[in-house]
């Protein structure tokens, strides 16, 4: 279901399918045609964990929407054809009027409203800064802040490869001043908004990366005043043919698809999930008339083409991928509202509604019974899980024996759970998930301090991949649990962070209370 954890001891406990605070950054920046974006980030999801206090337990399973991250795959080397399609939307009827009219007009004779335009900007003129570094120099002296060594934007080439680098360090908000930089060359930097400026895929990528870090690093304010001029990209000259000179008659839109889904789900992060919801079925919406006319032969625009029938398959393979893309983000909608009813049904018939491989089908129907879980009903879960507690769990099945100490912990039976999660983690010794799972039984059953020697065993083991703000905060609580001279162990996990993180690490989670 997610890698954001679940209180399950909690009817109204909010999860969701996938969320940007904590799903893998390459979910907003794959786009679906080969950019030079590409592989900005590793595809593979940090794990997610929630605070002792309350105990949540950690999902293993892949989001449905993970599926269709990489659509370019199916379409094997693309030709101008496929880009076509991939680039195809439907515009409203007012921007076809205006794309009409220019595609029909000679080169440069054309005068737009400049209020029918995009005309983004920065909403920040200095860089944002690194926020571990003063709280090292403030908590541990000038000696250990010294020893601090994380890149910063002019310590990479100024180009998308210097990004990829910032990114792939940890290095968030330093990426965040370098895609400021590569803006500004576009006449998109700070005092730009309101000023008409050209666009092109390459600057409307980058403004999707910088605002995908802005999500993630929920810097909220940024964000809603960034996002804002590119509404939902309807305007003219979101599209190819607005700029005849370059693309001649081209049509189709320059963002990319996932670029449109990171823009429709912002309003979520501003306490606006309704208004995400409106934004996601009004995109579901085009999705269907475009598969519509691809199951009649059509291009996705509704006109004409001549195009090879298993190249066809391949694009509308795509298509349907997009759709349940969008699905699964109205999924996260309803779940961040504590809508579990819409979620649910959502779900259903998004695995009734297509054939799915094996391991696929299977995870859909784990995140419906964790679903009902959540609502408390372990009855309907099990039939969904295809599990009784009567019977024994297969002993090489993760997702089973992650399903079984679930319902287990929904009973407040944490030695069942213990079980489960334990034989779970003996075939995946290196699940740092699984092992919060184990903390948390060890916990409830009195285990307090077997809990902390697992954690600190697993972050000797594995520091680049334990050290992560959830986990963090829940060894900080055991600690707390533990002893009252808890200080010095959070400032050993202050320097670990110190000396594997990047700038995005928020130390708040070390609940150091200075």
């Amino acid at each position: 279901m997610s890698d954001q954890g679940n209180n399950l001891d909690d009817p109204d406990a909010e999860v969701s399918i996938e969320t940007v605070d904590n799903a893998s950054l390459g979910r907003y920046f794959n786009n679906t045609t080969h950019t030079i974006f590409d592989e900005l980030v590793s595809s593979e999801k940090p794990d997610a964990f929630a605070t002792v206090k309350n105990p949540v337990f950690e999902i293993p399973t892949t989001s449905p929407s993970g599926f269709f991250d990489n659509e370019t795959e199916s379409l094997n080397e693309p030709s101008l054809a496929n880009d076509l399609q991939r680039d195809v939307w439907i515009a409203s009827e007012s921007t076809t009027k205006i794309l009409r009219t220019i595609a029909t007009s000679t080169n440069g004779t054309n005068s737009i409203n400049r209020e029918l335009l995009t005309m983004p900007g920065l909403a920040m003129q200095d860089d944002m800064i690194d926020p571990t570094k003063g709280a090292v120099l403030h908590i541990l002296g000038e000696d250990e802040f010294s020893s601090r060594n994380v890149l910063t934007a002019s310590d990479v080439t100024q180009d998308e490869r210097g990004l990829r680098n910032l990114i792939q360090a940890g290095c968030y908000r330093a990426a965040i001043n370098l895609t400021g930089r590569l803006l500004a060359v576009y006449g998109q930097g700070f005092g730009k908004i309101n000023l008409p400026s050209k666009h092109t895929p390459h600057s409307l990528q980058l403004w999707f990366t910088r605002l995908s870090l802005l999500t993630k690093l929920r810097q909220i304010e940024i964000l809603e005043t960034e996002s804002r001029p590119f509404g939902n990209l309807d305007k003219p000259d979101m599209y190819f043919i607005y700029y005849p000179e370059l693309y001649g008659t081209r049509p189709g839109s320059m963002a990319s698809f996932s670029f449109r889904l990171l823009l429709a789900e912002i309003p979520t992060y501003l306490g606006k999930s309704k208004q995400a919801i409106d934004n996601l079925y009004q995109i579901l919406a085009i999705i269907k008339k475009i598969v519509k006319n691809l199951a009649a032969g059509l291009s996705g625009d509704g006109s004409q083409i001549k195009n090879e029938t298993n190249k066809q398959e391949d694009v509308l393979r795509l298509w349907n991928g997009r759709k349940c893309r969008t699905l699964i983000s109205i999924i996260n909608c309803a779940m961040g509202m504590k809508n579990y009813i819409l979620a649910s049904e959502i779900l259903e018939n998004l695995y009734s509604s297509m054939e799915w491989k094996k391991a696929e089908g299977e995870t859909l129907t784990s995140a419906i019974g964790r679903v009902h879980l959540i609502l408390g009903d372990v009855s309907a879960a099990e039939k969904q899980f295809l599990i009784t507690r009567d019977t024994p769990p297969s002993s090489k099945n993760i997702r089973e024996l992650v399903d079984r100490g679930l319902m287990a912990v929904a009973q407040n039976a944490f030695q069942e759970a213990l079980n489960c999660f334990q034989s779970a983690s003996a075939l995946d010794p290196s699940n740092v998930m699984l092992r919060n799972n184990i903390a948390v039984c060890l916990l409830y059953t009195g285990k307090l301090e077997a809990a902390v020697l697992l954690m600190e065993n697993a972050m000797t083991r594995n520091p680049i991949k334990c050290l992560q703000e959830s986990i963090i905060l829940n060894l900080c609580t055991l600690y707390e649990l533990h002893t009252t001279h808890s200080k010095q162990s959070k400032l050993h996990l202050l320097r670990q962070i110190n000396k594997f993180k990047g700038d995005s690490f928020d130390i708040g989670c070390l609940q150091l209370g200075t």
